[in-house]
């Protein structure tokens, strides 16, 4: 039976930013595949990367910022191992808005030899990262979507 982490990253108290987060909660006594696993690491990055081991694979959630996306649109990145390493700056995977920055967690993992055999990140262009609570019109309209996305990778 292959493990798989479904690990939400993010700040709830910076509105578009709780996406992560927010996600891991919706899942929460929803998901009943065997070896699957739900956990909310907000913006503590050093704890998320030690938790990778022994994972086949880990599926991020979170609010993803990419030149010239529209806000609500959705994203899915995969990252190998390989790729990551053969980066000659660590920037060049800079999809993180937040203290938990997922290339420094996978780079962590990766050295540490606890990188999992798939990582994918799936996520939402954020609208409104400011400090306040709940999501912006787009990315509230997009949240059912990234539910689904993140359980067709199940």
């Amino acid at each position: 039976m292959s493990r798989i982490l479904v690990c939400g990253v993010g700040n709830k108290l910076k509105r578009d930013d709780g996406l992560g987060p927010c996600v891991v909660e919706a899942l929460e006594g929803n998901v009943s595949q065997p070896g699957v696993e739900l956990a909310d690491y907000g913006i503590s990055g050093f704890k998320c990367a030690l938790r990778l081991e022994g994972y086949d694979k880990v599926v991020f959630v979170d609010a993803i910022s990419l030149p010239g996306a529209e806000p609500g649109r959705l994203h899915r990145l995969r990252i190998t191992r390989d790729k990551l390493m053969k980066s000659p700056r660590l920037s060049d995977f800079s999809v993180s808005m937040h203290e938990t920055d997922l290339e420094r967690i996978m780079a962590t993992a990766a050295i540490l030899g606890i990188y999992p055999g798939e990582v994918v990140i799936i996520g939402c262009e954020p609208a409104d990262t400011s400090v306040g609570l709940g999501f912006s019109e787009p990315v509230e309209a997009a949240f059912p979507a990234v539910i689904d996305l993140v359980l067709k990778e199940l």
